[in-house]
């Protein structure tokens, strides 16, 4: 798939204020690296110290880079945004109540303003037209979660209450079979195959003894806390049973 010639624009302007923030790296299909200033985040004008943390995108979720499709999600967005600056809207969490996930990852919504020379357009008829500026370049402002999900490499979080356009644009991306939707297959959303993984590992990491609490029935698993390793029960929070990781 040549990338440069078939992305799909989804021009939009944000709702709420936003913070400019330069893409340090592509982690992939939903998230980077930024560089912002603390005040930014503490509320303190006088903080004018920058950190560099990571962005989660808020309303999408691209495959994992082990999954089909995942290191493509991860080179498309690339495509998109890498090396460039962009305005992010920046979203609160609701398990957080803060700007940042338990992860201490920014969540928004990116959105890039690009200068076009000429553009192309459909009207409503499906009459294509040319536009062409001769005093400035036509700047266009675009929201990179709907092109991600339009272009066909990212799932709608529909538990964090997107738009309507977003589950349209997932439609659309999946009847025209774009992106990972361009093969056929059962693919597995992104948070699903993460819950699979983390079965799988807790799988490996048992130690094949059982809780010795009276009427539990779990088994001892392999954990790493604050003061490093040690075994819980797979009941947990059921059975609060943990021991020294040297049994």
């Amino acid at each position: 798939m040549n990338q440069e010639n078939s992305v799909i624009i989804v021009p939009e302007n944000p709702e709420g204020e936003t913070i400019r923030v330069p893409v340090l790296k592509i982690f992939d299909g939903d998230g980077f690296l930024t560089r912002i200033k603390a005040s930014e985040l503490t509320g303190s004008p006088s903080d004018q110290s920058e950190l560099q943390v990571a962005v989660r995108f808020a309303f999408i979720d691209a495959p994992e880079l082990e999954q089909p499709g995942g290191r493509e999600a991860k080179e498309f967005l690339a495509t998109l945004i890498g090396d460039r600056w962009v305005e992010l809207e920046v979203r609160m969490k609701m398990d957080t109540g803060q700007i940042v996930d338990r992860h201490k990852r920014i969540v928004g919504v990116p959105f890039l303003t690009q200068d076009y020379s000429v553009a192309q357009f459909r009207t409503s008829s499906n009459h294509l037209h040319n536009a062409m500026t001769f005093r400035g370049p036509l700047l266009v402002t675009r929201n990179i979660e709907l092109e991600m999900v339009l272009n066909g490499w990212a799932w709608v979080l529909e538990r964090y209450g997107p738009d309507e356009r977003y589950l349209e644009a997932l439609d659309d991306a999946q009847r025209h079979k774009r992106g990972i939707w361009a093969a056929l297959g059962n693919y597995i959303p992104p948070w699903e195959f993460k819950q699979q993984k983390h079965r799988e590992k807790r799988l490996a990491d048992k130690t094949g003894t059982r809780c010795p609490m009276e009427g539990c029935g779990g088994d001892l698993v392999k954990r790493i806390g604050k003061f490093g390793a040690f075994f819980g029960c797979s009941t947990f929070p059921a059975c609060k049973y943990s021991c020294s990781a040297a049994i």
